[in-house]
Formats: structure tokens, C-alpha cells, sequence
């Protein structure tokens, strides 16, 4: 989580030193990608059985592609309804495991020249795969998360960083989802 957080800062460290100008931000569609990691973290609930508490994690890492429409409220404030994919390696549940994490969710962005915060919520999803076998298993559930960047007022190349949690469904289980996204994008204008 440590390691998380230094990223997320490093890319508002960034954003922060791209300068402000005195560009409003525009409506207009986008496409992102960049790298994700994640972790999860699962305890088991509610089955009445002696595996009740009984924990296990496991991480990704891989690529993720976004999109989003930006819609100006005003000089300040931009309401970002985004849709968020990625497909990961995972370590920590064996050989050959892969899984992809998937957001829909809402984003309310502040800014101050062409440095955004903000804030989403969202419904989140997450299927993981053992390709050995070809099994795979579903969960999804709701969360939310932070984001800072910036974005170039006359082409429309922007940089963000995202930090997400979440709470998953997988039945008898306590299921929390982090990450990291690091993101180069382009606007439409």
C-alpha cells in the first residue's frame, strides 16, 4: 500500500510541476492507458465451518485502458462519467493465474489551472482465471477512489494517477480490492 501511495504522489508531484495556466477545463471524450497494480485481500465468512477468518491475499500487475467524457460545470469543476479496464498477471495463488479488473463509475474532478483532484465511486468487477485449467471465477461490488493529474489545455495529452478500493462479492467471503493505475491520455476537443 506504502509503494501505492508513492506512485499516486509521484504523479501529483508531477501534475503540480506541469505548471498552471489560465485555460478553463473542456468538455470532450478520452482514451487512457497505462500500468496497474493491485492487491486483494480476502477473508472467509459466514460458512459456519472452521475456514471462518481463515485469510489470503494475492497481487497483479499489468495494463489497464480507460475512458471517459468530461463535462465542465464550470471553471473549477468537471463531472467525468469513466469506464476503466485491465488485464493482469497475478501472483500469490499459483502458476499461470491471470485477472482483469473493470470500473464503471463517476468522477468529480477539481481544478486549479491544469492540475485536477478528485474523487469517484463506481461499481467495480474482478474475474480471475487459472489458465492451467481454464477455470475462472467472478466477483463485483462497490467502491471509490482518489485521482490527480494534469491535462494540456491546447492538445489535449493529459497524466493521471488513481488510487481505487473496493468491496467484492464472492459469496461467504470479506473481499477488499486495491490499486493503482498510472495513466497518458488524450482529450478530444
Amino acid at each position: 500500500m506504502k509503494r501505492k501511495l508513492q506512485l499516486l504522489g509521484a504523479v501529483l508531484t508531477l501534475a503540480l510541476c506541469a505548471g498552471a495556466a489560465d485555460a478553463a477545463p473542456k468538455n470532450g471524450f478520452s482514451v487512457n492507458g497505462g500500468l496497474i497494480s493491485s492487491s486483494v485481500t480476502t477473508t472467509i465468512v459466514g460458512t459456519g465451518t472452521a475456514l471462518d477468518g481463515v485469510s489470503y491475499s494475492y497481487n497483479g500487475s499489468g495494463l489497464s485502458v480507460g475512458f471517459d467524457y468530461q463535462f465542465a460545470l464550470n471553471d473549477n469543476l468537471t463531472l467525468n462519467p469513466f469506464v476503466m479496464l485491465s488485464g493482469e498477471n497475478i501472483s500469490g495463488l499459483g502458476n499461470n493465474i491471470t485477472g482483469n479488473h473493470s470500473i464503471l463509475g463517476l468522477q468529480l474532478r477539481y481544478w486549479i489551472g491544469d492540475v485536477f483532484i478528485g474523487g469517484h465511486i463506481g461499481g467495480y468487477s474482478e474475474t480471475v482465471t487459472n489458465n492451467n485449467y481454464n477455470l475462472s471465477t467472478n466477483a463485483s461490488g462497490p467502491g471509490g477512489g482518489l485521482v490527480a493529474g494534469w491535462e494540456n489545455p491546447n492538445g489535449g495529452i493529459y497524466m493521471m494517477g488513481q488510487l481505487d478500493s473496493a468491496k467484492l462479492n464472492y459469496g461467504y467471503t470479506d473481499t477488499r480490492l486495491t490499486d493503482v493505475r498510472l495513466s497518458v491520455g488524450d482529450r478530444w476537443k
